[in-house]
């Protein structure tokens, strides 16, 4: 009996350290699978030093676009050059859209539009000097011209309507087309201290309202379907398409990085009130909803962050010389080190992104 049940003893523990290797092994077999980035690709530009007309790249659904001193190139997730065009401009500015870009001759104000496949699908000559161009999902381009005129295209590049902005730089401005308005955040420098104004105007060219956003920088704006997300300096701030300000969310620390998607995360560094300098508070990275919400709070992981974006249902953020991935509860599942100063990173969704450095892109795929 003794010997039985000793036996009995060692079969029951051999399982249980089987069955604990193989939930090990599917652990790290899971987390190869779901997290396993490999550099498949390395893409050169800037090789002459010219760097007062650098590269411009964007994602479009799954490619990367480089526009380049002499040519346009369309890249793959993975790193393959898909095709590639000449460019007769040094000046050039472009805008991602979701089945292709447009692309803008700056002096002269030439606007193609241009597909996946580097077919031009339009064009238009001679509008004059343009500062940026824009693409929207449905079709409609925004001509920003060096006189802060606004100018509304359709997908033929015909003129839908055109504005006279007020004086100021201009930080971001999208459309509604089914109330046919268009929303523009500008930047005022003519005041000593700084101050923000949202613009609203209607497709038939003329200002509707706005708001006038008192010391404060604003980032970037998001349309929704009765309100206007305004993210600042120092908060969220909701509009109606009225101009009037519906609600506002502040925070005691300044807003230095941020991604606004489908939710917003925010890296909050030092402190806004001026009464407590000596009170040093942690850099926190918060997740928030368009009601200003705070849903989640994140221990940042990376020191000297310079950027923080949504990757696929995981977060990148970077600084320097450093990438991290992390889940949505802020665990690192992913650390990469750059090969030198790190510049941007670049996402295509969660199937890939790109380390971005002063002469070429590291790519690294999903395997």
């Amino acid at each position: 009996m003794k010997k039985g049940r000793a036996l009995s003893w060692f079969v029951l523990l051999l399982c249980i350290m089987l069955v604990m290797q193989f939930e090990n092994v599917i652990s790290q077999a899971s987390r190869l699978v779901n997290h396993n980035y490999k550099m498949t690709n390395q893409v050169f530009f800037n090789l002459n030093n010219d760097f007062e007309h650098r590269v411009q790249i964007i994602t479009i659904n799954d490619a990367f676009v480089i526009v380049g001193r002499t040519s346009v190139q369309y890249i793959s997730s993975d790193g393959r050059l898909i095709w590639e065009k000449d460019v007769s401009s040094q000046n050039v500015s472009v805008g991602p859209g979701k089945n292709g870009f447009v692309l803008a001759e700056k002096k002269a104000g030439d606007v193609f539009v241009v597909d996946r496949k580097g077919v031009i699908e339009s064009k238009r000559f001679s509008m004059g000097a343009i500062e940026s161009v824009k693409m929207f999902d449905d079709g409609y381009i925004a001509v920003l011209k060096a006189d802060n005129e606004l100018i509304l295209l359709d997908d033929k590049l015909k003129t839908v309507c055109s504005t006279i902005l007020p004086k100021g730089v201009i930080i971001d401005y999208e459309i509604d087309t089914s109330k046919q308005y268009i929303a523009i955040i500008l930047l005022d420098l003519t005041r000593k201290e700084f101050n923000s104004k949202l613009v609203l105007t209607s497709f038939n060219g003329n200002i509707v309202s706005g708001s006038n956003l008192s010391e404060k920088i604003v980032y970037q704006m998001s349309l929704h379907k009765d309100e206007i997300a305004v993210l600042s300096d120092t908060g969220l701030m909701l509009f109606d398409f009225n101009g009037k300000l519906l609600s506002e969310t502040t925070f005691d620390q300044t807003i230095k990085n941020f991604s606004m998607g489908s939710e917003i995360y925010l890296h909050l560094i030092g402190k806004n009130n001026e009464l407590n300098l000596m009170d040093v508070l942690p850099e926190r990275l918060v997740k928030i909803n368009y009601r200003g919400e705070i849903q989640k709070e994140l221990e940042v992981k990376i020191e000297n962050a310079n950027g923080v974006k949504s990757f696929g249902d995981q977060l990148i953020m970077f600084s320097n010389d450093t990438v991290i991935i992390t889940d949505q509860e802020g665990k690192v599942s992913e650390t990469y080190y750059g090969s030198e100063q790190i510049r941007n990173v670049h996402i295509i969704g969660r199937l890939s992104f790109a380390i971005e450095y002063i002469n070429h892109l590291e790519i690294y795929t999903l395997k």
